[in-house]
């Protein structure tokens, strides 16, 4: 099974009833438009671009409409996450998809769509989602990037077992960034450790043991953490902020399209500044360096093994450093602590991917912090990333994030 072919084993957790929050509604029902079989999975950079999108054409029709009823608000909001996610998904049959989200949610809002308001409604609704598709239009997403392959030197890149000749989408370091963020250069990680040092030699023997298929290493909960966390990150940190929130913001749709505009747009600037150091580097995945037959390590040892599997395979085919997946977590962490006032939260969810014959798990999660930290960890638990590319991944998406947050008030309509 490709690891970004996502299959919903638990689409309930993801279609809870309505809560009464109509952007958390949406939220949702992107995650299952990407996390079901019609899609099937994005990759990172994409899946943090089209939420940012979508919430950011949410967030203009809830100030356009801030003036007006609670149901006013609610229906302008769903039409501007309606056409948001019908111009980024065209061409996918996703229409009456789309179409039925929308139709299922209209007598929970209860306003005449013919009437004066509701026409007024739908209008700002629609004029949001044409600005933000606007905005987006020539971002850099469409682009053509010729990556060049490198010499199979060690450390450099190489085409993952299984996966495409080229790294997934290399014009994904050029997106711009969301929220008149700026350069996103000024966020590259520092360079990883020397494929020639001892250190590096130790952290490679780390990650041979402990992410091996069948490792008799790695604890039975760092196994279960490679999986609980193996959910699209812009998906599973979206439903732990429903968590966190809860229905607090049911009755304030301002405050909620807010809320999920910063979480989405840091997320997509994290997955962006994540894509231009995996670019810049250009490093070798840990199943690139372990099957390698030729001798390359500081002390000279015989460490190939050409029948090494990672626990999640395949590799997704892109550079090991930074990992995206921690970059997603330490910025959602971040956004979701600035909301919350501090780390201490007490939330309970599922892993919302069952695969290997694992079975659902469930977490009781009480620190953000740790929360990401265990995100990151678990791409080393599964085999495919390096410790240090999942410790500065973290680290860059928090300083995204701040980033992001600190101009959000000034530059949140620059989609």
């Amino acid at each position: 099974m490709k690891l970004f072919a996502v299959l919903t084993a638990v689409v309930a957790t993801v279609s809870a009833a309505y809560s009464g929050d109509i952007v958390q509604y949406w939220v949702d029902q992107s995650a299952i438009l990407v996390n079901g079989t019609v899609i099937g999975g994005l990759q990172s950079p994409p899946s943090g671009w089209y939420e940012a999108i979508v919430q950011g054409a949410v967030y203009l029709a809830a100030d356009d409409s801030s003036r007006e009823s609670l149901a006013f608000q609610q229906l302008a909001v769903s039409h501007a996450a309606h056409d948001t996610l019908l111009w980024t998904f065209h061409g996918t049959r996703l229409y009456a998809t789309v179409n039925s989200k929308l139709k299922a949610i209209l007598p929970a809002i209860g306003l005449d769509a013919a009437s004066k308001d509701g026409k007024k409604a739908i209008k700002i609704g629609r004029n949001a989602a044409r600005d933000a598709v606007v905005a987006r239009a020539d971002d850099g997403i469409n682009n053509f990037v010729d990556y060049e392959q490198k010499p199979a030197f060690p450390g450099v890149y190489q085409a993952t077992p299984g996966g495409q000749p080229i790294p997934d989408t290399p014009q994904a370091q050029f997106i711009r960034l969301f929220g008149g963020v700026g350069d996103v250069t000024r966020f590259r990680a520092i360079p990883p450790p020397n494929v020639n040092s001892s250190a590096y030699e130790s952290i490679f023997n780390y990650v041979k043991a402990v992410g091996k298929k069948n490792s008799t290493t790695r604890t039975p909960y760092e196994t279960q953490t490679a999986y609980f966390w193996r959910e699209s990150s812009p998906i599973q940190w979206n439903r732990l902020a429903h968590a966190v929130i809860g229905n607090s913001l049911a009755t304030n749709v301002l405050a909620s399209a807010k809320f999920y505009a910063q979480l989405n747009y840091a997320l997509a600037n994290a997955a962006i500044a994540s894509w231009d150091s995996k670019y810049f580097y250009n490093t070798w995945r840990p199943v690139t360096a372990i099957r390698r037959t030729s001798t390359w390590v500081a002390s000279g040892a015989n460490v190939s093994d050409p029948s090494w599997d990672p626990l999640l395979s395949p590799t997704p085919n892109h550079q090991d450093y930074l990992s995206t997946h921690a970059t997603f977590g330490g910025a959602a962490a971040a956004v979701i602590k600035a909301w919350n006032k501090g780390d201490k939260i007490d939330v309970t969810i599922s892993s919302n991917v069952t695969v290997d014959n694992i079975g659902v798990i469930t977490r009781r999660i009480t620190n953000l912090t740790g929360a990401a930290v265990e995100n990151g960890d678990s791409r080393v638990y599964g085999g495919i990333h390096f410790p240090f590319s999942s410790e500065q991944g973290r680290i860059v998406g928090e300083i995204v994030a701040k980033a992001t947050l600190e101009l959000f008030e000034k530059n949140w309509k620059k989609i």
